[in-house]
């Protein structure tokens, strides 16, 4: 199942559908602590996603020795929204441990950019072709450098960018890429330019 951070409990809560009438609701909360320019225009949207085994990252002793960090699921939500704020976009922000759901979820984005932690699936082939099919940004992020351990992704190659090693600031890093990949500028020196 998809599960989004309740923010009252440390645990995600298990939803049937991410329930857009949200979003109204979030991007006031924006716009009220700056967030978004006032009457400028309207807050980005991203779909940060958290893959297999997030959700109980930090809870073990062999996890934080694992990852070398005790940084819990909701030291990550509470970070990821924290930078959505301060960036000025907004954020759904899930985890799933479940493979089809996570390409289900990706498919039904309608979110402009996606961060994506696939912990768990960043072996899954069938993840890679999913991302490659979106025609949007979708920035790879990992709490770690995993390169250090000799360890792979099938998923990068498919995505716009990857962030390693930056701890929960990948996802802040991973967010303004997403951010920036939106802007035109992002392709000024492109080669060949776009409409070559």
């Amino acid at each position: 199942a998809i599960l989004p951070l309740d923010s009252r409990r440390s645990r995600p809560r298990r939803i049937a559908r991410v329930l857009p009438r949200a979003w109204p609701r979030m991007e006031a909360a924006v716009r009220a602590d700056g967030g978004g320019g006032g009457e400028g225009p309207r807050p980005r949207r991203l779909l940060v996603l958290n893959g297999m085994g997030l959700d109980t990252r930090g809870d073990t002793e062999e996890s934080r020795a694992y990852f070398r960090s005790c940084a819990r699921f909701a030291d990550y939500d509470r970070h990821i929204r924290r930078s959505a704020q301060e960036l000025g976009a907004l954020v759904e922000h899930v985890q799933t441990n479940d493979l089809e759901e996570c390409m289900a979820r990706l498919r039904a984005a309608t979110e402009e950019a996606i961060v994506i932690n696939p912990a768990g699936f960043s072996k899954e082939a069938a993840l890679a072709e999913c991302i490659a099919g979106l025609g949007k940004p979708v920035i790879e992020v990992h709490y770690g450098n995993f390169f250090a351990k000799g360890a792979q992704s099938a998923v990068t190659a498919s995505c716009s960018g990857l962030v390693v090693g930056a701890k929960l600031d990948s996802y802040t890093l991973g967010m303004r890429a997403a951010l920036t990949a939106l802007e035109p500028s992002y392709r000024e020196f492109d080669h060949p330019p776009a409409g070559s």
